[in-house]
C-alpha cells in the first residue's frame, strides 16, 4: 500500500513538472534578409536566382550585359598608357630644361613652363586613372552575388530588362540567410524578468524540435504592451518559411 502511494506521488510530481514547463507561442522570422540590387545601370543578360532555391555564398544571381562596361575599361586602359607616356615625356623635358637653366642658357620663364607642363601631364594621368578605377568597379558590380549561403526569397528581374540604378524602385533579388532562423514570441512584462540573452531554450516547428538561444529581448513594448523575444536556432538543411507558427519551450 505504501509503495503504491509513493508511486502515485512520484507520478503526480512528474506530471506537475511537465505541466510547469512554460511554452510561448511564436512565429518564424528570417535571421537575416537582404534586398540586393546593382549600383550599375545596364541591360540584364542573365538571371540565375530562382525563388525557393538554396544558393552558396558568392553564387552569381544576376548578371548585366558587360560589353559596354568592358569597352569603357579597355578604352581607359589604352588612354592611361598614352597619359603615362605624356607624363614621362613632360618629366624628361622638365629635366632637360632644368639642366639648361642651371647652365644659364634658359630664362626663369622657360623653366616654369616646363614645370607647368609636367604638373598638367601628372594631373591628366591621375584623372584618367580615377576614371579607370571607377570603370573597373562598375564592371565588377555588374553582377549580383549571394552575400552568404542563402535561400532566394524573391526575384524581380528578367533577362532583357533595363536597370537604371538610381531609379530602381524594387530590389532585383531578395535573399535570406540559410541554416538559421528566428522564433519570435511576444511576452508580457511580468514574464520578461525570467528571460535572459543567451538562455538555452527549445523550439518546435511542425513537430520538429530544435535547440536555440535567446538572442534578443525587446527594450520597448509593442502597441499591445508586450515585448518581443527572439530565439535563434539552427535549421540545418531544412527549409523553414518565415511566418510559420512555432513554440518556444523554456528549460
Amino acid at each position: 500500500m505504501n509503495m503504491r502511494m509513493a508511486g502515485g506521488v512520484m507520478a503526480l510530481w512528474l506530471l506537475s513538472g511537465a505541466a510547469s514547463a512554460e511554452t510561448l507561442d511564436a512565429r518564424l522570422h528570417w535571421q537575416q534578409r537582404v534586398a540586393l540590387g546593382t549600383p550599375v545601370s545596364g541591360v540584364i543578360a542573365e538571371v540565375a536566382a530562382v525563388p525557393g532555391r538554396r544558393v552558396a555564398e558568392g553564387a552569381v544571381l544576376l548578371r548585366l550585359d558587360v560589353r559596354p562596361l568592358q569597352a569603357r575599361v579597355d578604352g581607359l586602359e589604352a588612354e592611361r598608357i598614352a597619359r603615362v607616356e605624356d607624363r614621362d615625356e613632360a618629366r624628361r623635358e622638365r629635366d632637360r630644361t632644368l639642366e639648361l637653366y642651371e647652365r644659364t642658357l634658359l630664362a626663369d620663364h622657360d623653366l616654369e613652363l616646363a614645370k607647368i607642363a609636367l604638373a598638367t601631364a601628372e594631373a591628366t594621368l591621375k584623372s584618367t586613372e580615377a576614371r579607370l578605377t571607377q570603370a573597373r568597379w562598375e564592371l565588377e558590380h555588374s553582377q549580383i552575388r549571394a552575400p552568404f549561403e542563402a535561400w532566394v526569397v524573391r526575384r524581380n528581374a528578367e533577362p532583357g530588362q533595363t536597370v537604371i540604378s538610381n531609379l530602381q524602385a524594387e530590389p532585383l533579388v531578395v535573399v535570406a540567410r540559410a541554416g538559421v532562423m528566428l522564433a519570435r514570441a511576444m511576452v508580457d512584462a511580468g514574464r520578461i524578468s525570467a528571460l535572459r540573452a543567451g538562455q538555452v531554450v527549445g523550439v518546435s516547428v511542425a513537430g520538429r524540435a530544435y535547440r536555440g538561444r535567446v538572442q534578443h529581448i525587446g527594450l520597448e513594448p509593442a502597441a499591445d504592451g508586450r515585448y518581443a523575444v527572439d530565439v535563434q536556432f539552427d535549421s540545418g538543411e531544412q527549409l523553414l518559411r518565415a511566418g510559420l507558427p512555432a513554440r518556444i519551450e523554456l528549460q
